[in-house]
């Protein structure tokens, strides 16, 4: 019985406050960004929608802990608190449902960003900029197990790359060029229609004409984001760490986007629990006030603590590592130390 009365009250107030904090972002970013938007009601609504599903990652795990603190705030007015207690509940098991609430959540939301979710921002982006109808990337240099790799037009829908030159370095000096007018992606691999082969021997240019497969794992999705850093889901972002990470390839920014779909929804529901495990039990012996104002300001300084270190982790300001994992270590510190102090 408990548990399904928790439960609906925390989804409930989970739903309020997150659907009101989208709501608010997106008034407030279409009134900044009227003036620079098509003419178009379509293409508005669009990029409404693009920025109300992108700005529901960012902001779900605070409304978590907001959710969390107005459900504590509607148990301690209606002194359901003292009522469980008298009754022989325990803190851990009333908070039984409040967790399930919060894991069901962080575990659509990841789910949710394996899919192409997570490019809706980018795509908010070129409608701001009037390339809503653009799905090629242009002039992608990037650098791969010591070759230069450059893709003049590289189309991630139709999964093919036009002017593709991939050049071969050994100990500082270009030793061959492959050259390649168009290739499509098939079978896990690019197949160009041709290749030309420029071998550089003695001053001597050999030229070949080859029928070989290149890049092989390379997705399009991989290649138009290895240049442009852009936002990447969870699926191609794990491809490519496999695909990279035996490479002399940085592969920092990629790490960046996986920790920040993972690290911070699993700090914020350590930050539940122990909001929840220090909650007052009614505001006649206890200052509610206080301990809601600084659960609030703890939240908003941890979510504004992951949202510079994923910027300054792709800046390059700062490992990746450090920046997600401290916040993290210390929110688990301090979850050990609560439980350690009350068993």
């Amino acid at each position: 019985m408990y548990f399904r009365i928790l439960f609906f009250e925390y989804m409930k107030n989970f739903l309020v406050i997150f659907l009101s904090l989208i709501l608010f972002f997106v008034f407030m970013d279409f009134m900044v960004n009227k003036s620079h938007l098509p003419n178009s009601a379509n293409l508005q609504f669009l990029y409404m929608f693009y920025k109300m599903v992108s700005a529901g990652i960012i902001m779900y795990p605070l409304s978590l802990v907001f959710a969390v603190l107005s459900t504590i705030l509607s148990l301690i007015k209606k002194n359901e608190i003292i009522a469980f207690f008298s009754v022989g509940y325990s803190p851990l098991r009333l908070l039984l449902p409040i967790l399930s609430v919060a894991l069901l959540v962080t575990s659509f939301f990841l789910l949710l960003q394996f899919s192409s979710i997570t490019s809706f921002d980018n795509k908010a982006k070129l409608i701001l900029k009037g390339r809503y109808l653009s799905n090629v990337n242009n002039d992608l240099f990037f650098k791969f197990n010591n070759n230069i790799i450059f893709i003049k037009q590289l189309d991630t829908v139709r999964k093919v790359a036009k002017d593709m030159k991939i050049f071969f370095i050994q100990h500082g000096t270009i030793t061959k060029i492959f050259a390649i007018k168009k290739a499509k992606f098939e079978h896990n691999a690019w197949k160009p229609d041709s290749v030309i082969s420029y071998q550089v021997n003695d001053d001597d240019i050999v030229i070949k004409r080859l029928k070989i497969d290149i890049l092989q794992g390379f997705k399009p999705d991989i290649l138009g984001k290895l240049e442009s850093k852009q936002a990447m889901t969870l699926k191609t972002a794990i491809e490519a760490i496999s695909l990279l990470q035996q490479e002399n390839v940085n592969i920092n920014f990629i790490k960046t986007y996986i920790y920040s779909a993972i690290i911070p929804p699993l700090s914020f529901v350590g930050l539940i629990i122990l909001i929840f495990l220090h909650m007052p039990i009614s505001d006649r012996i206890s200052n509610v006030s206080l301990f809601v104002a600084v659960s609030l300001f703890g939240a908003v300084i941890l979510w504004g603590v992951f949202l510079l270190a994923k910027r300054m982790s792709l800046m390059g300001i700062v490992s990746v590592d450090i920046a997600f994992l401290l916040p993290f270590v210390l929110i688990v510190s301090a979850l050990v130390y609560t439980f350690k102090r009350s068993v």
